[in-house]
């Protein structure tokens, strides 16, 4: 049996369901030659974004990522990824053009220090957070200020290493539910410990997904969906 943070490789031409979400997980390579094939993939708009990156890291990572977006929807579509046309709400939330698109696809992308996550549904919306676990941030202050009491509490309160992957995961429930919703992120969310098991919040299903040692992520789509799919892609 594969270990709970393996991914297997992805299909090339995924099957989508209703009520299926599937997420992938994607390497952000930084080197100029990948920077440079992904950036061959984007649009003027995302061209724009990366240049506004500060740090040539940051800028390749931010290529790769939307980069590997464009593929994933690629897989789905049946298009071309430079030929994808794509329209952000007034949050920022990229969706396809035109609206309602024939695929009928809603997804979501975030990335974090070397990795990116990608969730793909056809059922409603769904947003996902991905979160690398950093030491160099006082965890407790920042529970102090963006969970509600009780949480920061709580996460005051654990020994440092695990305060800290409490603080991170909880945030991703946050991220994860605001981008599904497409509202502002909330201080207040359901309160349960973070595990494999989901909690619902509102009309959304907030799922934490497994990763390798220092990330957190969660996934949080329409309640009727299953738990999702996960692939890599390769």
């Amino acid at each position: 049996m594969n270990p709970p943070d393996r991914w297997p490789d992805g299909p090339a031409a995924p099957t989508l369901a209703e009520g299926e979400v599937h997420v992938w997980q994607a390497r952000l390579d930084p080197s100029e030659q990948a920077a440079r094939r992904y950036a061959d993939l984007l649009d003027p708009e995302e061209r724009a974004r990366a240049d506004h990156c500060r740090l040539p890291v940051q800028r390749a990572r931010f290529v790769a990522a939307h980069g590997a977006l464009r593929t994933v929807l690629a897989r789905y579509t049946g298009q071309a990824p430079a030929g994808l046309r794509l329209h952000r709400t007034a949050r920022g939330r990229p969706r396809l053009t035109p609206a309602p698109h024939p695929a009928a696809l809603d997804f979501n992308l975030s990335h974090s220090g070397d990795l990116a996550l990608i969730a793909v549904t056809r059922t409603g919306t769904v947003g996902v957070d991905l979160e690398e676990v950093r030491t160099d941030l006082d965890h407790r202050a920042m529970a102090a200020r963006f969970l509600d009491p009780a949480e920061a509490r709580l996460v005051a309160g654990l020994p440092p290493a695990a305060g800290r992957q409490a603080f991170f995961a909880r945030w991703t429930w946050r991220e994860a539910y605001a981008k599904a919703a497409d509202v502002p992120v909330p201080r207040r969310l359901g309160t349960g410990p973070p595990g494999p098991l989901p909690i619902t919040v509102d009309l959304w299903k907030l799922s934490n997904l497994p990763l390798g040692k220092g990330y957190c992520a969660t996934v949080a789509a329409s309640g009727s969906c299953a738990p999702p799919l996960r692939w890599t892609l390769s």
